[in-house]
This record gives C-alpha cells, structure tokens and sequence, in this order.
C-alpha cells in the first residue's frame, strides 16, 4: 500500500521554513544562470510534497524502491551491481560480471540516493553514497578513465560504440553534480572534473574514427551539466563537440542518430533511449548556446514524434526489430536495421509496442528542456502524459517490481510475448537471469525522487506552475525577494487546485497556471473573484497583480471522462477508443470480467455513459470508471484466421476501467487501453 507518513503528517509552516533557499545553482538541471531558456528551474529542495499521489509515490521510492535496489545491486550476480566498480576499486575479488552499461545504472542509484537526500538529509544514505564514491574514485584510472566493462576485461578503449562507455560516463557526470548540489561535497565532483577533462583530450580533437560514438548519449548532458556547476567552459564547449561529432562523418547509423547530422534531421528514427538523450543534451546545449539550429531541429523532430509516433499513453519506440523508416531517398543507401526503435508514422501496434520505460522517461525530460526554452504549455502536456502514465505503468504499487517495456495490450497468456517483455512485472528482489537488463528501475527512482524540480520554474517576473500536487515550495527572486507558496489538491482525481501565498514579492508579480490541454472550460478565481484572463486549453493563464501573504488562487480543471480516438491511419486501432480522465490514460484489465468472458469479446457501445468513482481502497486509491459494455458471442482464440463475423445480439455486462499505470497489480492478466466500439 501507498505509504503517507513521511510527507502529509509536515505542517506547512515547517516545510515552507525548510526549503527557503534563493533560487539557482540547485536545481535537477540548473538552468539558473543559462542566457537562452525563459523559464529556469527551482533549486529541488525548494518544493517539498506534502501529501497526496507524488508525496506517496515519493515516500515509496524513499522507503522501498531506493533501499530493495541498493540491497540488489550489492549483489554480484544482479546484470547492474557495485561488485565491478569495487573489483577495479582492488577492494574485492573477482571477474566483471553485467552488462556493457550497467556502471552507468550505479550511478543513476546515486542520483536518485542524492535527489532523495535533498529533501530529507538522510544520514545513512549520505553514508552510503560516500562509501560508493570512495569505491568509484579508486576505480578510476591516473588519466581519469572509468568503465569496469572495458577496465576488468582487458578490451581496448574506444574500440567499439556498443561498448557503451560514454553512457557510463554521461551518467556519473550528472549524478556528481546532482551530488553536489545535494551534499555540498567535491569528492564525487572531483571524480567528475578528471574525467570530464580526460574526454576532452579524446574527443576536442575530434578524431574521425569516434564521430559516432557514444550508442546512447547520456554523455552530452552530462557534460552540459558538469559546465553548470563548476562554471568552466571548457565542459560546454565538450558537450557542443559531442552533438557536433554524431553524424559528422560517413559510415552512421540511424540506429542512434548518426546517419546524419543532427542540425538537418527532419524526423524521429531509431533506438529511442539514445533518440531522447541525444535530443535532451542539445536542448541543454541550446539553452547556453542559443544556437538556433538546434532549437529548429528539435522543434521539427517533436512534431513527428507527437504527430505520428507516440502513444497515447506518452510512450514512444513502436518497434522491437524493425528497419528505419527512411528508406533509399537521396541518400541511396539501403535501409537501416534498427531495434527498441521509432517505427514508420502512424505505425503504432499496441500488443507488441516496445515502448522501453527510459525511453519513456526519456520523452518527459526532453520534453521539460523544450518547456523551460520556450515556456510553451505543449510540452508540459507531453512531460505530464509521460508521468502519469507510462512512467509509473513500469513499476508497481509496492515499488518493489518492474516492466522494461510498457505495451497497451497483453493477450494471453499462450501468446508470444517478444524481447523485454514479461507476463508480470519482474522483481528487484532476485536477478532473473545473467542478461537481465536492469537500466529502468533505477532510471524510474531517480525520476519520482526528483518530480519536485519539475513542478515549478521561474522567470524575471514570474513563477510558472507546470504540474499539480500538494507541495509547500519557498524561494527567492533574482532580487533577494521571497516567494513562498502553499498548494493543496487532490489532483489527478480531482481539478480543484487552491494556492496560497505564503510570502509575497513587492510590487506586481505573475502566476502562470497551466491549463492542460485537456481541460476545457477551466476558471481561475483570486480570493473568491473570478479572474478575466481566459484559461485556453494548453496554455498558462497569467495572473499578474501585487500579491499579499494570505491571498488565494483557486483553479478548477474539469475532469470528466473522454473518449479519444487515434489517427485513421493507425490501423490497429480503427474503430476503437481510449478512455482518459483528466491526465490518466485507462485501460481494461481481464481480472475485472466475469469468468466465462474474454477480453477479446468486449465491445463498447458508441453510446456508453461513464460514471467516475474513486476507490481509496482499491489498487492503493484510484478512480475508475463504469459503464455498461458489451460482448459479442465467444470467439475461440484457436480458430480459423478468418471467419463468418457474428450480427447478432450482444450481451450487456458491466465494465470498469482502471489507470493504466495500475495494471498488472493482481496477478498475471490480459490488458488493452483501446476497445472496440459497438
């Protein structure tokens, strides 16, 4: 069950004198001082959750999710553990054992183990993280190279990109930094800045034979952040010289972005983990550069994803084998063999959607770089979609097991299931086999433990309000002006949202309250008084007016059950709809039919009428939705592949939809989030 001790039983006045802290130089990325972004981030521990859906998912990634995986990751057989890391360390016995990547899943551990010690400044964790970062500094070569894959197996560096030692590296440069920012402390940090300065004696040549390395490009964000938080240029120029050198040179790939440069892509191809890394580490470079053909080709590559290739669920990465969707064209070259990849537009299967959960995760931060560049509310739809949905569909209510691909149908149980998949969510508790890939689970902890940076941005006049949850945040404005605010809401399941001022700068001041796209007919009142401003669907409303502590905003963002449907060029879902509810995405679980019926004989009347009923007992406090359904005369699975369709009369039964983040909590099922109609 969901745990709500640690954060609901705070009262406000003590969170709010917790978190004052003057905005910049602490945030999840730090854009504080970045000249080319409009909205810049909060320090992360100036918003503290104080009860409610992330303040209880928060609290499960503390007490479960963080501990279970440091405990697993001790163990030498898990395909990602801190066993390689103490081998080279000459601290422990013994022979690499993992994946190519699994140093870079170490560290996100600490990224999520720091961004949780930012709110809470737990001792055993900060213990813990120090006993780590002892290990890794003596694992680290005189030059400042680090990759136990490469260090403990006597393979030659830089010899192959599938080797995957940038990712590793990407990943401890931006965990030192959330480290730092987080303790205060340089020992992580210092490991960061010797090997940041030995990749630049690597790659500031720009060697022909490395113009498309890395596979999955972690490494460019890092560098961006290592420039933000030591202040050296000679680390932005390094992430710049990274985006420069993918598809430099003859010989890439579309397989990860290589095919050609990035600054003429026009469309999203290949494996989509190192599509969104890729894309997020140029919108940091952007960000500090304010290189406008960056920004023109992110903007153009968003389309085709949002366009033709994601999921409603806001998962991308339709295909688990496949070839690039871009063909001969004038390139004349043969197509590209591609995997855990963007298929062609509108090619959108859902049974066998690969939609691998850091590529999901990978989406939202991407797409919360575009938000904070341009201030538009599109992205935050995107950014939302994600967290809601296919983010928390990977792991389940006990934080304990996970999903590495995050399908919108499982069949049953004597079909097929495809690469990653799994009938049920796999445990973090033992390492199902010496393949296992265990990137995601600490990709989703470092992303719950850090939501709160999310939440709220910043400009000259402004603060900017991107997500919706009880929070407490307290900060102060380039002037030294504080800023506190208190905000209280049963969202996603309710859109009634109240914020109070706590403190308050002189003179006039904005509130930007987005309005998701979803929310059509929202109001905005100011201390009773319904504001003018229109609250246009996918926007931010701006409330601008002197300020006083005590003053009130109250939001209202219908929530109201809707049917969607998808393009008529997705084929697998022509005469079907999706439910959703305000942010949530709903599917239909097997477990929630009579016996005697199968979920392939379930139909939708066109006329269905929904009822929302929130369950706090059930599936840890959710709202489901009923209605009346329909099934039409059993079919058998085993049949001919064609047959004499049935007109006759179907029987009613009822149905009940559940967040599709919340499936496959009781038992193995079968699951579709598109049904039929009738």
């Amino acid at each position: 069950m969901m745990r709500r001790n640690f954060t609901a039983v705070v009262c406000f006045a003590t969170l709010l004198s917790a978190v004052g802290a003057l905005a910049g130089g602490k945030g999840v990325i730090d854009t504080s001082k970045s000249p080319y972004v409009k909205i810049r981030t909060l320090d992360h521990d100036a918003v503290r959750w104080t009860e409610g859906f992330w303040a209880e998912r928060f609290d499960l990634c503390r007490t479960v999710m963080v501990p279970n995986m440091y405990r697993v990751m001790m163990n030498p057989k898990n395909s990602a553990n801190f066993c390689n890391l103490q081998i080279a360390a000459g601290v422990r016995q013994g022979e690499f054992f993992g994946n190519n990547w699994s140093d870079g899943d170490c560290y996100k551990w600490i990224e999520a183990a720091a961004s949780i010690y930012d709110i809470t400044h737990d001792k055993e964790l900060d213990r813990q993280m120090d006993e780590l970062i002892a290990v890794i500094a003596k694992a680290q070569a005189p030059d400042g190279y680090i990759s136990t894959q490469m260090q403990l197996t006597g393979r030659k560096r830089w010899e192959a990109l599938q080797f995957h030692e940038l990712y590793n590296m990407g990943h401890l440069l931006t965990a030192a930094c959330i480290h730092h920012r987080a303790t205060g402390k340089d020992n992580f940090l210092n490991v960061a800045r010797k090997l940041g300065d030995y990749l630049i004696t690597v790659f500031e040549p720009r060697p022909k034979e490395l113009a498309h390395f890395c596979f999955n490009p972690s490494n460019i964000m890092g560098a961006a952040e290592l420039y933000r938080t030591t202040g050296e240029p000679k680390y932005l120029k390094l992430a710049q010289t990274f985006v420069d050198m993918r598809g430099s040179q003859p010989g890439g790939s579309d397989q990860n972005q290589s095919a050609m440069p990035l600054r003429k892509e026009t469309v999203a191809v290949g494996h989509a983990v190192t599509a969104n890394y890729l894309w997020a580490g140029a919108a940091d470079v952007y960000a500090e550069t304010g290189e406008k053909a960056l920004l023109d080709a992110l903007e153009r590559i968003w389309h085709d994803v949002t366009e033709h290739k994601m999921y409603v669920t806001g998962a991308i990465a339709a295909l688990h084998h496949g070839e690039s969707s871009r063909g001969l064209g004038k390139r004349q070259r043969a197509y590209d063999s591609v995997h855990e990849a963007f298929g062609e537009p509108y090619q959108l299967p859902n049974r066998t959607a690969y939609n691998e959960t850091c590529a999901d995760i990978g989406n939202a931060m991407w797409n919360w770089r575009l938000l904070g560049i341009t201030g538009e509310a599109k992205y935050a739809d995107v950014m939302e979609r994600v967290l809601y949905n296919c983010l928390l569909s990977a792991v389940d209510l006990e934080g304990k097991c996970f999903f590495y691909t995050n399908p919108l149908r499982r069949a049953a149980a004597d079909v097929r299931l495809m690469s990653n998949d799994s009938a049920q969510r796999w445990p973090d508790t033992t390492p199902q086999s010496p393949v296992h890939c265990f990137c995601c689970p600490p990709s989703v902890a470092r992303t719950i433990a850090q939501i709160q940076g999310w939440a709220y941005g910043i400009s000259d006049d402004a603060l900017w309000v991107h997500l919706y949850g009880s929070n407490a945040m307290e900060t102060k404005l380039a002037d030294g002006s504080p800023l506190g605010v208190v905000q209280k809401t049963d969202y996603p399941w309710d859109g009634k949202i109240t914020l109070s001022i706590e403190k308050a700068p002189p003179g006039e001041f904005t509130l930007m309250l987005r309005i998701p796209g979803w929310a059509e007919q929202a109001t905005a009142q100011i201390n009773g008084q319904r504001v003018d401003a229109p609250c246009t669907p996918g926007s931010y409303v701006a409330l601008k007016r002197p300020w006083s502590p005590g003053d009130r905003v109250e939001l209202d963002l219908p929530v109201q059950p809707t049917a969607l449907e998808a393009h008529p060029l997705v084929e697998e879902t022509r005469g079907h709809v999706t439910m959703m509810r305000g942010p949530i995405v709903y599917c239909l679980e097997s477990v929630d039919l009579p016996k005697d019926v199968r979920l392939d004989d379930v139909r939708l009347p066109r006329d269905a009428k929904w009822q929302a009923r929130h369950d706090q007992q059930f599936l840890s406090g959710v709202t489901v939705l009923e209605t009346e359904g329909c099934v039409v005369p059993a079919s058998d699975p085993h049949g001919a592949l064609y047959r004499k369709a049935s007109l006759t009369a179907a029987r009613r039964i009822p149905l009940r939809l559940i967040p599709y983040y919340a499936w496959s909590n009781r038992g193995q099922s079968e699951m579709t989030v598109w049904i039929p109609l009738y």
